[in-house]
């Protein structure tokens, strides 16, 4: 009987880890589905890019996210930079905006040029783990962050309000940024201020985004009194009261 012991365990240690593994399937599923319901847009897309479920999957436990719906989260939220890149449009549910990242759109202002002109609130974790990491990127691409957390944000917080922490913070972050860029655009080159404001494309795609992220925030409880907005609701006013010239024409 002893020597059946060692057998015996190794049995229920293999039936353990795979009913631990049809359990998180289960939950995984579980997931996908309620995003079905939530967002079919974002279904449609999560569902399109399947070769790299698994890729993103691990990608998202490396980053700490380990609830099923942050992860699926964060998943998707990859998936929408994917998809923006091969569409070379903003994916906002489902339908793609120009001017997408292209740099000819958007100011000659760089992570790396604004840097040295952010406050210390826009210091935080985002300067950290991205701006220092990617100085030759611009406002596109802060655009680009937004738009995939204020996409996903609401998602996390409706299903598993606990796991939001990290994603809210980012998405604050970002925001920080763009006001860091807008201010030094106001302030130090008014001249390409005037430009941004003047770009039917390129203003409405960041003014649409923006304010998704302002409302993704809203969506899980965060106080206006947390959310950047200052000069981005500057930006949005004079934006609106701006003669537009389009993009395209412009390049």
């Amino acid at each position: 009987m002893i020597e059946n012991a060692p057998a015996r365990s190794l049995h229920a240690i293999v039936a353990g880890a795979f009913l631990l593994s049809f359990a998180n399937a289960a939950i995984a599923e579980d997931a996908t589905e309620a995003l079905a319901l939530w967002s079919p847009s974002l279904h449609r897309v999560y569902l399109a890019y399947q070769p790299y479920h698994a890729a993103l999957e691990g990608y998202a436990r490396r980053q700490g996210f380990h609830g099923p719906f942050e992860r699926l989260g964060t998943v998707v939220h990859e998936i929408i930079h994917l998809d923006s890149f091969r569409h070379q449009g903003f994916f906002i549910n489902g339908s793609y905006y120009e001017p997408y990242i292209k740099a000819r759109a958007w100011p000659e202002l760089t992570n790396e040029s604004v840097a040295p002109h952010l406050l210390s609130r826009e210091r935080g974790l985002v300067f950290d783990s991205y701006i220092r990491h990617a100085p030759k990127n611009h406002l596109g691409n802060i655009a680009d962050e937004i738009n995939a957390y204020g996409h996903v944000l609401p998602f996390v917080c409706q299903h598993e309000p606990a796991s939001t922490g990290k994603q809210v913070r980012s998405l604050i972050g970002f925001l920080y940024i763009v006001e860091g860029y807008l201010r030094t655009l106001r302030t130090v080159m008014p001249d390409k201020y005037q430009k941004l404001a003047a770009r039917r494309e390129t203003r409405g795609a960041l003014i649409l985004i923006i304010e998704r992220g302002w409302a993704a925030l809203r969506e899980c409880g965060i106080p206006d009194a947390a959310i950047p907005t200052y000069e981005a609701s500057q930006f949005i006013t004079k934006a609106r009261l701006t003669v537009p010239t389009r993009d395209l024409q412009e390049r």
